[in-house]
């Protein structure tokens, strides 16, 4: 007889809550806090207190992070403001 599956397999993540959201970048839950204000990741969405951040628009906002190239040296990127996620 089949074992039933694994819902978790099964049902694509749409979003992360903030720990979530670290452990799949790869930093702290403070750096998330800071990325988010300095413009780095976009705001969470709000449903009553839970915040949560949508795969998609983090996705799209880490697609616009400048790529690194070993080349450039520092001073020659420009200001490197205009490429932050919008709000």
């Amino acid at each position: 007889m089949a074992r039933p599956a694994d819902l978790s397999m099964s049902v694509p993540r749409l979003g992360f809550n903030k720990a979530e959201l670290a452990a799949s970048i790869g930093v702290s839950v403070n750096t998330v806090d800071l990325m988010v204000k300095e413009g780095y990741l976009p705001p969470p969405k709000r449903w009553h207190t839970r915040k949560l951040w949508l795969v998609a628009d983090v996705a799209a906002a880490m697609a616009g992070w400048p790529e690194d190239d070993a080349g450039i040296g520092e001073g020659d990127a420009g200001d490197g403001e205009d490429w932050r996620a919008s709000a």
